[in-house]
């Protein structure tokens, strides 16, 4: 047993009871994941000098949080990070923690992580140190008080530096500013294989950590492109990259404008999913020859969509077999279309995507179902990746300057924290593993 370890049992030995929770006797019934939104593309990449997240909050509870062992952390405490990668090669986090004072007061502190994933920082000298031959830049910023309701927003700009900020309803605040060390990267995987995600996500309290939380909340996510704040034309329910978790909210899309789309929080349970985007329910109703049509999506109706008739073409083996387009229109502000098909027994009502949404289509034959099963949309691949994604390895946040609060409690939970977590085998602040998709 090496002399660290022997320490750490010593200490865990010599606390009193009261300050220490035992492993958690159950195993969380909901699962946590990194609760909020995030944009991956998975055919692109895209290069951008400003990120930021917006979530206005109406009501927040912040209950226990737990190390990954189970062992109790702390107490209303839960991180909401902005998380973007630079280039492949670093890991920023703007992060806010939050500490609930009462349902309607909570206490910010700023955080910035800043990983080196390429090696120890040479241009950084102070806040930064190194894990398993990592850089980590650490860094505690302003702590302040705010109320409910509340607009706030985290940012990044790499424009000529790297500049850490917030804004509290409309005011912004730069509270560090970094060397210049690339553009953010959204798409494609960085030097470890990680996805080099935009992440805006609700978390413990650092290490891992999940907590349990409940609200009714709304996010948005930006990144600037062409001199504007463009939505991202995807996004998941959840984020890719960060270790700490969340359970007891769930993450929907709001459509009712579908070139605006943003993310719903309340209270639920959350599971990786698309946000957007999804495809729109097609409704037909046939009278003979006339072939009504209404688009719409949760309840929504589609306005001013194109929609097409499509119908086979000389080689119903081809790859695509429907590829002929006989009649399109646009929908009328009652999201309904109407169509005259006379003249053709085989037809697909294709919708074939805007904005947000993806495509969809009704086949006028279920025997049919074959012959366009090569018909997929961006929907479906963002489905199958969210199936196939390993969410145990992900990168663990390191808050280690700070002494977390806890409404019922005194206790350094920094100790404990470095405790625990060399008691059950835990590594703090750490890379979990290197993976392939």
């Amino acid at each position: 047993m090496n002399s660290l370890l022997a320490l750490s049992l010593i200490l865990l030995l010599l606390l009193p009871l009261s300050s220490i929770s035992l492993i958690h006797s159950s195993a969380v019934e909901d699962p946590a994941y990194p609760s909020g939104m995030s944009f991956f593309p998975l055919t692109n990449v895209i290069y951008t000098t400003y990120v930021i997240g917006t979530v206005n909050i109406t009501s927040l509870n912040i209950g226990n949080s737990y190390l990954s062992s189970g062992m109790f952390f702390t107490k209303s405490n839960a991180s909401l990070q902005l998380n973007a990668m630079i280039d492949g090669k670093y890991w920023a986090q703007d992060v806010a923690l939050f500490h609930e004072i009462n349902n309607k007061e909570f206490e910010i502190t700023m955080i910035i992580n800043l990983w080196n994933l390429s090696g120890p920082f040479k241009i950084l000298k102070n806040n930064v140190t190194t894990y398993q031959g990592l850089g980590v830049y650490l860094y505690q910023g302003p702590t302040f008080n705010v109320t409910l309701p509340l607009n706030f927003s985290l940012f990044m700009n790499a424009t000529n530096n790297l500049e850490f900020g917030y804004c509290i309803n409309g005011k912004k605040y730069v509270y560090q500013v970094l060397p210049y060390f690339g553009n953010f990267q959204i798409g494609g995987l960085s030097i470890l294989g990680l996805p080099n995600d935009l992440e805006f996500v609700w978390g413990g309290p650092g290490c891992g950590s999940e907590v349990c939380m409940s609200g009714e909340m709304s996010e948005e996510i930006y990144y600037l492109q062409q001199g504007k704040l463009v939505i991202p034309s995807s996004a998941f329910s959840v984020g890719l990259d960060t270790a700490e978790s969340a359970y007891g909210i769930k993450i929907f899309a709001n459509f009712e404008n579908i070139s605006s789309p943003f993310a719903c929080i309340t209270k639920g349970v959350n599971s990786p999913s698309v946000l957007w985007p999804v495809p729109p329910s097609i409704i037909v109703q046939s009278n003979g020859s006339i072939k009504h049509v209404k688009l719409c999506i949760n309840g929504f109706p589609l306005s001013n969509q194109e929609v097409e008739v499509l119908v086979p073409s000389a080689n119903l083996s081809s790859p695509i077999p429907f590829t002929t387009v006989k009649e399109f229109g646009y929908t009328n502000n009652d999201g309904e279309i109407t169509f005259n098909i006379s003249s053709q027994s085989l037809y697909i009502i294709y919708y074939p995507g805007n904005y947000t949404l993806s495509s969809a289509y009704d086949i006028s034959s279920p025997l049919l179902s074959h012959l366009v099963s090569s018909i997929k949309s961006a929907y479906d691949s963002l489905v199958n990746f969210l199936k196939s994604y390993n969410f145990k390895h992900a990168l663990s946040s390191s808050f280690s300057r700070i002494k977390y609060k806890s409404q019922s409690t005194s206790v350094d939970y920094l100790l404990l924290e470095y405790i625990g977590a060399f008691a059950v085998g835990i590594l703090v602040s750490a890379i979990l593993a290197k993976y392939k998709f």
